[in-house]
């Protein structure tokens, strides 16, 4: 059976495997610029039935337009009217041919593996996303320490979420190679700049606790 984004698959895998919720990669179609977000589902969220990702549509040159959709290796969840209305796509009475060159060049986009680096316009836009997946202001970019997690309700300790640990890796790597192998702690962020640490205030404050 034909899958024209099968890479989706590759990468919620990858993202998978590496403990991260979120990449990204461009998309150029008719003249126009998007960023993309791939983004696995994370419990509690569940994938719609027979869905794999959520994809976000950015456009570049105004970031409120967006368009969020779940999609599996053969197309998206988004009726052929909202595609066609969000990409600016001529009406055509032949909708089948319309959605498969639009799947077949969405597909020539998608990377088979997680890109190595980002544009900072791409890194912002998945960081404002891991923020608004955990329920975090987006403005909290400046790391001020360490907190252990409580309890769960069952008596184990708490478990730093993923979207932590992809923001932790993403703006203080040096912190995630040093602590992030301890899950029973997360890492705390401010909106303010002037209550940002350094790595080695962090790393004296948590040896502190840890003696507490």
């Amino acid at each position: 059976m034909d899958a024209p984004l099968e890479n989706l698959r590759h990468l919620r895998d990858e993202l998978v495997q590496c403990g991260w919720v979120i990449t990204c990669f461009r998309f150029q179609y008719k003249m126009q610029a998007y960023i993309v977000l791939v983004e696995r589902y994370v419990p509690p969220r569940v994938a719609p039935q027979y869905q794999i990702v959520q994809l976000t549509f950015i456009d570049v040159e105004d970031a409120r337009r967006s368009l969020v959709v779940s999609a599996n290796t053969r197309g998206v969840s988004a009726s052929v009217k909202t595609v066609r209305e969000f990409f600016g796509i001529e009406w055509t009475q032949n909708t089948g041919d319309l959605m498969t060159q639009f799947y077949s060049r969405l597909g020539t986009w998608i990377p088979a593996s997680l890109p190595e680096a980002s544009s900072p316009d791409e890194h912002a836009a998945v960081l404002r996303q891991l923020d608004d997946g955990s329920s975090e202001d987006p403005n909290r970019l400046y790391c001020m320490g360490v907190r252990r997690n409580g309890n769960r309700a069952d008596g184990e300790p708490g478990r730093r979420s993923d979207f932590n640990s992809q923001k932790t890796e993403m703006l203080r790597p040096a912190l995630i190679e040093k602590l992030g192998d301890d899950f029973s702690i997360s890492f705390r962020y401010s909106g303010n700049e002037e209550d940002e640490r350094t790595d080695m205030q962090i790393f004296r404050q948590f040896s502190e606790q840890q003696r507490l």
